[in-house]
């Protein structure tokens, strides 16, 4: 299964509008889901997933948005729930 398509059942099933740099446990059920092999430490299972998402959004709409540390991170959400003004994926 494709990351996009996993990120997407994961985050209806939990009742998530996004996932995010930081969202560690989302990450993880997403991996699990799209039958991605664990990394060794629990931060490189999140950024695969991310990365993945980053490169074939499906049907996500991806953004950015900042951390309460004023970092920009990536930021992939359910078409219902992405701010106004912003397009589908393409992918």
């Amino acid at each position: 299964m494709r990351t996009c398509d996993a990120a997407v059942l994961v985050l209806r099933e939990t009742d998530n509008p996004a996932v995010m740099w930081g969202d560690e446990g989302l990450c993880h059920l997403i991996a699990e889901r799209a039958e991605l092999s664990t990394v060794g430490r629990a931060w490189l299972t999140s950024d695969r997933v991310l990365r993945n998402l980053d490169r074939q959004p499906g049907e996500l709409v991806a953004g950015t948005t900042l951390t309460g540390a004023n970092r920009r991170v990536r930021i992939f959400w359910l078409p219902e729930h992405a701010p106004s003004g912003r397009a589908r994926s393409s992918s």
